[in-house]
This record gives C-alpha cells, structure tokens and sequence, in this order.
C-alpha cells in the first residue's frame, strides 16, 4: 500500500482553489474591463435615452408651432 498513487485531498483541494481563482478573473475581466458586457449595456441604454430625448425635443417643438399656429394651448 506504500507504492499506491494517486490523488490527495489536498492536491484536489489546491487545484479547485486555483481554478476558482482563474475563473473569477476572467469573469470580472469579461464584464467590468474596457469593452465589457456590463459597459456595452450601458453604453447602449445612454444612447437609447439620448435618442429618446431629442425625439421628445422635436415632438415638443412639433407640438408648440401647431398650438402657436391654431391658437390653442397654454402659451395662447
């Protein structure tokens, strides 16, 4: 039984460790780092809003030239 090899409690331990550690770096690289999904997300949803807005702006605008223009609305 002296000869026997094979794996340790500790060795598997060890490299369970290691790999966790790995995997947590390349996580938090892949979705904080420049470029990261987290980032693109919202990259994406600020110009969405952006979008929005200027639609409003021109909406509001649309808006107050037909009240000006038939004499309605709060400004009349």
């Amino acid at each position: 039984m002296k000869n026997e090899r094979g794996i340790t409690l500790l060795a598997l331990a060890i490299t369970i460790i290691i790999m966790l550690v790995l995997a947590g770096v390349a996580i938090y690289g892949s979705l904080y780092e420049n470029g990261g999904t987290i980032n693109i997300v919202i990259d994406e949803t600020v110009k969405q809003q952006n979008m929005v807005q200027k639609e409003k702006d021109k909406m509001n605008t649309v808006l107050q030239d037909v009240e000006e223009e038939w004499g309605i609305g709060p400004n009349v």
